[in-house]
């Protein structure tokens, strides 16, 4: 069995090492490529987002409230907070008739530095809607709208938007039962095998029905939705376009669906064990590198992951970091 291993070289000698598990497995289920264990179970943080946004499709939401693509990109996203998401996250709610006061995501400064630094430099305090989740959270309020639950205590696990969510989860993932966190944003989170969570992303890559059909299309044409500027996600997603769908977590949990050159279907997940992200890019590039969805280099835009360059405060290229995979 081969197992992942990144590598971080200054000057020369390994300064620190990140140990991964990973899996690539079909939309049956059946494993392609294991690296440690396949079955590791780990929370799918941000990486759950397009089966959450799920909801809004299967709710009827999406289609009652005129919706667009572009959307729900955000609504699978984990945005960077830029004007592009903001303007779009508002819109959500606009065509919803519901506020973004309702949000209970909590606050952070947009994760795009230029776009916080514009808020600073306007003397604007950041808001709820900033917050990379407040994408999903819309998604959320506009499925209670449209079930008629009550908006109030929608992060509850026992709230019906919540059950109703949980239901969708357990079907793609075929598990009777999953443990239930807490997120970062206050969601409900699911404690998942990787085995499991690569199936889910090959089902939705293989579009069996609408629903995923509308996800896949939705990330894969507008990826800048999904991430933003300098964001793995939509790096990847723009360098294969209408090939791969990409989301990743918090702690370095990341997982991807794919058409191969064959036009076979694969889904991907990856944990980084000491839940370091910076080992997750080039992770997943060695993982497609290596199954053979890609040939030699990946495209341009993935250089910065696939051969980083690690830097001093005096911009002096100083090492590198290097992805093994070990039997």
């Amino acid at each position: 069995m081969s197992s992942l291993a990144t590598q971080v070289i200054r000057t020369g000698k390994i300064e620190s090492l990140h140990h991964a598990y990973g899996v690539i497995t079909k939309p049956d289920g059946q494993l392609i490529r294991s690296y440690g264990d396949p079955h590791y179970a780990t929370y799918a943080r941000s990486s759950a987002k397009p089966l959450q946004a799920m909801a809004v499709l299967r709710s009827g939401a999406y289609q009652n409230f005129g919706f667009t693509p572009q959307e729900l990109a955000l609504i699978c996203s984990s945005h960077s907070g830029e004007d592009i998401h903001i303007n779009t996250a508002e819109s959500i709610f606009t065509k919803a008739g519901i506020s973004p006061d309702l949000l209970a995501c909590g606050v952070h400064p947009p994760i795009d530095m230029e776009s916080a630094a514009k808020l600073a430099a306007a003397g604007i305090q950041p808001q709820q809607i900033h917050n990379n989740c407040s994408g999903k959270h819309s998604g959320m309020l506009c499925t209670c709208v449209q079930l008629g639950y009550d908006t109030e205590n929608y992060l509850d696990p026992d709230h019906p938007v919540q059950e109703y969510i949980y239901n969708i989860v357990k079907e793609y993932t075929g598990e009777a039962s999953i443990h239930r966190g807490v997120d970062g944003c206050s969601a409900p989170v699911f404690y998942l095998p990787l085995s499991r969570l690569a199936m889910t992303f090959a089902k939705i890559t293989s579009r069996p029905s609408r629903e995923c059909e509308q996800i896949f299309n939705a990330m894969t044409t507008y990826p800048h939705l999904v991430g933003g500027n300098g964001r793995f996600d939509t790096a990847l997603m723009e360098g294969f376009p209408g090939q791969i769908i990409s989301k990743g977590g918090a702690e370095a949990v990341s997982a991807a669906g794919f058409i191969m050159p064959d036009g076979q279907v694969y889904g991907l997940a990856v944990k980084v064990l000491d839940g370091n992200y910076r080992a997750i890019g080039q992770m997943v590039l060695k993982m497609l590198e290596e199954v053979g969805f890609f040939q030699g280099s990946p495209p341009e835009n993935l250089s910065k992951w696939w051969l980083p360059e690690l830097k001093n405060h005096a911009k002096h290229i100083i090492g590198t970091t290097r992805t093994l995979l070990e039997n």
